[in-house]
């Protein structure tokens, strides 16, 4: 993956310090990461720009039967008695059992098995806030997949959304191309929205996402009718 691209190390870090990554992802740019300079210090800049927002979640306690219960799984302050890794018989009976495996690692071995799905990546998208240019919501898919997708939505802060009013978000395929609607959105942090099969293909290849405010139960006319607040554009990362 190159990362000479500014925009592109910008979303992905972006993606990256609020955790919508799948964990492939991550571990993948966790890789790179590390030698790579520009990325680590994109990475620093959303981690200053966004930990304001841990500053306003308070501190939860957890209930007193949470730790005894943790005790008790744990077993701390409880006598263990020997188990089985200290019985003789065990390891008789382990020697044949680990012929017995040996045997089957050699016949799964040798049985062809169906190649592993291609991994192809994960589309991205950062929303800024069109007043104030700051990111106000990601949205993550994986494209290629047969069927429909899953369309997971982080909102950042705590968003309000106007009385008799509702959330639109909408696929921009680009070019001369009408906006696309994928349905309504709450304010709630995470969400899913289900994209049909038949949107699935155009969804990979758009160009970006929009979201507008519109009447309570959507737009009357199939195209946004109020403001545009959030855009931005599909990555692939």
């Amino acid at each position: 993956m190159r990362f000479a691209d500014e925009t592109l190390r910008d979303k992905l870090a972006a993606e990256y310090v609020l955790g919508t990554m799948s964990a492939r992802a991550r571990r993948r740019f966790e890789f790179h990461l590390r030698g790579n300079p520009q990325l680590r210090r994109a990475v620093a800049h959303w981690e200053a720009r966004l930990s304001p927002l841990t500053a306003a979640v308070p501190a939860i306690e957890p209930p007193a039967r949470v730790w005894q219960a943790i005790k008790a799984r744990l077993k701390i302050g409880q006598a263990v008695r020997p188990g089985f890794w200290e019985n003789l018989s065990f390891w008789r009976v382990s020697s044949f059992a680990s012929g017995l495996l040996a045997l089957a690692l050699v016949v799964f071995v040798a049985v062809p098995r169906p190649e592993a799905p291609v991994d192809t990546g994960r589309m991205v998208v950062v929303m800024n806030d069109l007043a104030t240019k700051k990111p106000a919501m990601t949205a993550s898919w994986e494209p290629g997949q047969s069927g429909g997708r899953l369309l997971r939505i982080r909102v950042i802060g705590h968003a309000e959304m106007g009385p008799n009013s509702a959330w639109e978000l909408w696929m921009l395929p680009g070019g001369d191309q009408k906006p696309v609607s994928l349905g309504l959105i709450t304010t709630h942090e995470t969400q899913v929205v289900k994209i049909p099969a038949a949107l699935a293909a155009r969804l990979d290849t758009a160009t970006g996402l929009a979201m507008s405010v519109e009447p309570a139960g959507g737009s009357p006319t199939g195209l946004p009718t109020g403001p545009v607040l959030y855009a931005g554009e599909s990555i692939k990362t």
